[in-house]
């Protein structure tokens, strides 16, 4: 190998180090994540294959390190263990490439990068407590594009991704030859385009203008009203009191749904009937859907974990569903529920309800397409650092399922979205006093393939790279031979 350009490879290891740290995390910028991938196969390219890899994974450990401090929840030598985890996973899809590149040399050989980046993530995503939270489709901020995730899931996304990377260096590695790059004009560029054109016209499609109007609430406010029945010595207290306040406020201003962020309410569990009589009383009153995010906790010295859940009331002070957190942000929060998506009918659509972290999670709430939601309400309780990242993961799930979104979030950016994932109102909570979010949400929802077909695309990507190796291991046999 030319040791000149070996030497001089490492001016693309340092251009991409430096996209790395806008790559993902807290510094996004979207255009680093087609950028970073380019520079770091490059560098790869000259190096020895493992030597190579070892320095991408210093690379992506650096910048990891900062990227994603304080956007997860750990610290000390467990955060700094998980951010070189992630580093070696993605660094692999380098090594893998670096590797295979050897014996393939066609076009076909550009499809190896993306393909091995989006089995990376799908085994990321499928064992990982945390989902989809730090997956490269989630840098995307261009609906376009995003429009992808209702045919493919974020696998298409991702791949998109990734291929233009790989794509880039099989020109450079052909010096930009004017036949080769005619060539991934038909085979890369006219794919690509059709997407963002094809995701745009559906942008531009109009939505039925049926909407509803549906009332968030990101805090409680302790004013109460002359003819409630709570005050400040009753068992529910002053946070449950400006609760239901709220919840009349909102009916009084044209709500029909009206619901909280995550745990605004919480009650010792001899107290939990008592509130939720108090708030059918108010459905029934106003004529409400009234959804109770509420932190129950167990009995003393009890060895049970707290219920995070929410209870959805119906204008008449019917019980409609109770919902338990599905995936607990971290070991003892609360309980577990089973991981089925609850809904109810209303003349206002199919409404489902998850709560936060569990929207992070493509494999539970792709469940929602099957059952033709229309509308998921989602309780949610964020911090400064994910903020407002948190609640545009939430709205990818929305796109790939076909559901429009309210998300009520305490220490975070409430939103609602349609189906498109178009951003329809919001609420930062650090930017406002406003304690309601209001939302005039379409009622209906549309059927997406992926909420038919599922995971195929990372499928897809899986029969390719088994078989691509298959064909790896055959030639790699004759030359021994």
């Amino acid at each position: 190998m030319n040791k000149s350009l070996m030497r001089f490879s490492y001016i693309y290891l340092l251009i991409g180090t430096v996209l790395l740290f806008f790559f993902n995390g807290k510094w996004i910028l979207p255009i680093a994540a087609f950028l970073a991938p380019v520079f770091l196969i490059r560098f790869l390219r000259f190096q020895k294959p493992f030597n190579g890899f070892l320095l991408i994974v210093l690379a992506c450990w650096i910048s990891n390190i900062f990227v994603w401090k304080g956007m997860m929840p750990m610290s000390g030598f467990f955060y700094y263990f998980v951010a070189l985890m992630m580093s070696v996973f993605t660094s692999l899809t380098f090594l893998l490439d670096r590797i295979y590149i050897q014996k393939f040399k066609g076009i076909v050989s550009t499809l190896i990068f993306p393909a091995t980046y989006v089995i990376m993530e799908y085994i990321t995503i499928s064992t990982n407590p945390s989902g989809s939270y730090g997956t490269i489709v989630h840098t995307q901020s261009a609906l376009a594009l995003l429009q992808l995730v209702s045919i493919t899931g974020i696998w298409g996304v991702t791949f998109l991704i990734m291929w233009t990377a790989s794509i880039t260096n099989w020109l450079w590695d052909n010096h930009f030859e004017k036949s080769k790059v005619y060539r991934v004009f038909w085979v890369f560029g006219v794919p690509f385009l059709t997407v963002i054109i094809w995701g745009q016209f559906r942008l531009s499609h109009s939505i039925d203008s049926t909407t509803v109007r549906i009332a968030s609430i990101n805090s409680t406010n302790t004013e109460y009203h002359d003819g409630m029945t709570v005050n400040n010595d009753s068992l529910v207290g002053k946070p449950a009191g400006g609760f239901l306040r709220n919840c009349e406020i909102a009916a009084s201003s044209g709500a029909k749904f009206v619901f909280g962020r995550e745990t605004i309410i919480s009650l010792p569990f001899d107290n939990e009937t008592n509130f939720i009589e108090k708030t059918k009383a108010v459905a029934i009153r106003d004529s409400i859907y009234i959804g109770i995010p509420i932190h129950v906790a167990p009995k003393e010295n009890s060895n049970e974990n707290p219920e995070n859940k929410i209870i959805w009331i119906s204008p008449t002070g019917e019980t409609l569903f109770i919902y338990h957190k599905a995936k607990p942000t971290y070991a003892g929060e609360c309980d577990k529920g089973d991981g089925i998506v609850k809904y109810f009918d209303s003349p206002y659509g199919r409404i489902g309800s998850v709560i936060c972290f569990d929207m992070d999670f493509p494999s539970l709430i792709k469940q929602t397409g099957k059952m033709d939601i229309d509308i998921m309400l989602v309780p949610g309780s964020d911090w400064k650092e994910i903020s407002p990242y948190h609640t545009f993961v939430a709205s990818v799930r929305g796109i790939e399922n076909g559901f429009n979104m309210v998300r009520s979030t305490f220490n975070g950016f409430s939103a609602s979205f349609n189906y498109k994932g178009q951003l329809l109102s919001s609420n930062d909570f650090f930017k406002t006093n406003e304690v309601i979010l209001y939302s005039d949400v379409p009622v209906k929802g549309q059927r997406t393939v992926y909420s038919l077909l599922g995971d195929y695309f990372a499928w897809l990507c899986i029969a390719f790279f088994v078989s691509i190796s298959v064909l790896f291991i055959k030639r790699k046999r004759i030359k021994t031979l």
